[in-house]
């Protein structure tokens, strides 16, 4: 067995892999995937006799945490052959691509699971969940993009599909609404767009514009691979109606759907996109069972404008009463996805009443913006 990164040139390597473990995927999205993101990607194979029998796709991103910009990867692509399963392929790969994402100082790596538990005892932990949407008609049934960009012009509101010229617009108006509305999301230039665009049309879709006054005013990514469906809208402020004034509907469902799941790299990097209710200054110690450099101790300082964290090594005998957190929790918690008491109950941890009390201090960054798919 033989594990190791692929140079650029070997990614198409990767390709039957792939369409034997997701043979759902069509040829238009491969030849997409296979054109455009496996450019910059980073792939880690493990070989047998010659053959690549496992994988992982690490897609570059550039996300918004907080005030500053940080690289990230999306691991995407996680797949072994039907034969070789069940062998510790996954986690040999997950370990090595980890520990290598720790050495660039990555603050946290995300990925959408196909199951949680795959991916919970490697320290994974879900930070995001996605709304769901219907679309339609006003009166209930079916729409295609055809119907819905057929209108005839001189309408307040007008509908359209995007084009590769739109690029631009369509990210000037989503940086703008994400800057305001999140605190932790992809950063979407023009190039982002061009990309997206061609992505959606190898799923037979594309990105449904709702213009008024030459404005846009709404943007969403829709595909009709099985009937006309959609992901996250975004609208303006004050604009909610926009589409449903252009003839669609959108309906959002009651429940979120947990989607992205996140994993602790270089510790310091995130914490140092945060910032605190008031002044705090408290330390633990990190339990990480992977990245064995993330063992030591955190000295916590911030307030409202910035935080800094110190680290010191682990000295026996010295650090006995100092807060043990394991990463997994410390994920949750960053994260704000779960209150701490429900953290206790499900990592079986037990936090003291100061550390309590000094963690909450730290503004959680509980509003996350990830609906990448590749």
């Amino acid at each position: 067995m033989i594990l190791r990164k692929l140079k650029g040139s070997e990614h198409g390597l990767t390709r039957p892999l792939w369409e034997r473990v997701f043979d759902d995927d069509t040829q238009e999205f491969l030849n997409y995937y296979y054109t455009k993101k496996t450019d910059d990607n980073e792939i880690y194979v493990i070989e047998k006799d010659g053959e690549i029998h496992s994988m992982l796709h690490l897609n570059p991103y550039v996300l918004q945490i907080g005030e500053k910009e940080e690289g990230s990867r999306y691991i995407v692509a996680v797949a072994t052959d039907i034969l070789y399963r069940k062998q510790g392929y996954m986690r040999e790969l997950l370990r090595k691509s980890i520990r290598d994402m720790y050495v660039k100082k990555i603050p946290f790596a995300f990925l959408m699971p196909a199951a949680e538990k795959i991916y919970y005892p490697h320290h994974f932990r879900f930070i995001y969940d996605t709304e769901q949407w219907e679309a339609m008609a006003p009166d209930g049934r079916d729409v295609s993009a055809k119907e819905l960009t057929s209108r005839l012009t001189g309408q307040k509101v007008q509908l359209r599909c995007a084009v590769q010229a739109d690029c631009r617009r369509i990210a000037r108006f989503a940086q703008k609404l994400l800057k305001d509305q999140y605190q932790v999301y992809v950063k979407r230039d023009w190039i982002y767009y061009e990309t997206m665009l061609i992505e959606q049309f190898s799923q037979r879709g594309g990105i449904l514009l709702a213009e008024e006054g030459g404005e846009i005013r709404g943007a969403v990514l829709y595909d009709e691979m099985d009937g006309f469906s959609v992901r996250e809208p975004l609208v303006t402020p004050g604009y909610e109606n926009i589409f449903k004034d252009g003839g669609l509907i959108l309906r959002k469902k009651e429940k979120k759907k947990p989607i992205i799941m996140a994993r602790l790299l270089h510790v310091e990097s995130l914490l140092s996109c945060m910032v605190c209710t008031g002044e705090t200054d408290f330390q633990f110690e990190l339990v990480d069972p992977v990245i064995r450099e993330n063992n030591k101790i955190f000295q916590i300082r911030g307030n409202q404008e910035h935080l800094v964290a110190r680290t010191r090594p682990l000295v026996k005998g010295k650090h006995e009463n100092v807060q043990k957190i394991s990463v997994s929790a410390l994920t949750t918690l960053l994260f704000g996805y779960k209150p701490i008491e429900k953290v206790e109950e499900e990592e079986q941890e037990t936090f003291s009443a100061e550390f309590k009390e000094q963690i909450g201090k730290l503004i959680p960054l509980d509003r996350v913006f990830l609906n990448e798919i590749v």
